[in-house]
């Protein structure tokens, strides 16, 4: 008990006056929140990431992390929420419930590298504004002041894969043309085509969500986040915000990243060739040096409610890149639709004029 009770001391205490230590993203450091005294966090950023073992452990850094953390369960949305082992409940950072159900599992891998946050609650809602502005088909009156009364910093759970592929491809590609014959009148034609070939590619920092609220599609439209600035974990960079605990396992996050290169080599192959559509295509790939780290990093939460309807935004904490989930304009869309069926109108009819 007194060991734990050093270590909450050293990460949570103003050495000046005693008071409460925030991670502040504007300091790059822990500030009191009573004498806005700033102490600096030694930053590593020796990066190396581990061989792909599909049950890794390292039995000293488990100990002292779990020493440190425990997993809680919200009992509302069923978030699993890393917490101070002292720490006795929380707010869920998701619905906002009492997250008091100690998990009493296993915590598991400790993260190896962290991406900070980057901006000051003020940046934020300056970045998030001009985000949506961004966006197409957004409501006018939501675009210029969008509401902003439940914004939450969770840290999100992911794994970043590397990995060498050398893959061969077949496949039929089909491109359209046009000829003209003599009285000048034009034809459409198609035609098919095999292909075959190699890719070698180096795939680096594949990042898998592993979060329960957060699915690949909707992390996928705040990446990318830059390595290049994580720093190896350390528990005073979390205080003031919330950490979720992994939801898969890293085996699991390895099949989905496989999948994620596989798409990236097939986009690779197709990008040597001109086409209009594909007839067939397969692949077969082997990967070789596979390596992955386990990082944390940083998403801004953005609840709210729009014409009775609720909404979710996430917010990249380390670029400021907007998400989806936003409400859209009817109106806009349809003008939309409209003009692009206006367009290929006036294409149809240059075509049937020209034959």
């Amino acid at each position: 008990m007194e060991e734990e009770k050093q270590i909450k001391n050293e990460q949570e205490q103003c050495p000046s006056c005693g008071g409460r230590l925030r991670y502040s993203p504007e300091a790059g450091a822990l500030k009191c929140e009573f004498c806005d005294n700033i102490v600096e966090i030694e930053r590593l950023k020796n990066q190396e990431k581990h061989n792909y073992v599909v049950n890794p452990k390292d039995d000293e850094q488990h100990d002292s992390y779990a020493a440190q953390s425990k997993v809680f369960k919200c009992s509302s949305c069923g978030s699993n929420i890393v917490l101070n082992a002292l720490e006795v409940s929380a707010t869920c950072p998701y619905c906002n419930s009492p997250c008091v159900i100690d998990q009493n599992v296993d915590i598991g891998l400790k993260p190896d590298y962290i991406i900070p946050f980057k901006f000051s609650t003020t940046q934020v809602k300056e970045l998030y504004t001009k985000g949506m502005r961004k966006k197409w088909f957004i409501p006018n009156k939501f675009k210029k002041s969008p509401p902003m009364d439940h914004i939450k910093g969770i840290y999100i759970p992911t794994f970043a894969f590397d990995s060498h592929s050398e893959s061969d491809y077949v496949g039929v590609l089909e491109e359209d043309y046009t000829t003209t014959d003599s009285e000048g009148r034009t034809q459409h034609h198609t035609r098919s085509f095999p292909i075959s070939g190699h890719v070698s590619l180096n795939h680096k920092d594949v990042m898998v969500e592993t979060s329960t609220h957060i699915t690949q599609k909707t992390f996928n439209e705040i990446k990318p986040y830059k390595t290049e600035d994580a720093v190896k974990y350390k528990p005073q960079f979390i205080l003031g915000y919330s950490v979720e605990h992994y939801e898969k396992s890293l085996a699991d996050c390895k099949k989905t990243s496989d999948n994620m290169m596989e798409q990236a080599i097939r986009s690779t192959a197709l990008s040597r060739y001109s086409y209009d559509r594909v007839q067939s295509y397969s692949q077969t790939t082997k990967f070789s040096d596979e390596k992955y780290a386990y990082y944390i990093v940083p998403t801004y939460r953005f609840n709210y409610k729009y014409k009775d309807k609720d909404y979710t935004t996430f917010m990249n904490g380390q670029t400021g890149k907007v998400g989806g989930g936003v409400p859209r304009s009817p109106i806009k869309i349809t003008l939309f639709v409209l003009m692009i069926l206006l367009i290929l109108g006036g294409l149809i009819a240059l075509f049937v004029l020209t034959d």
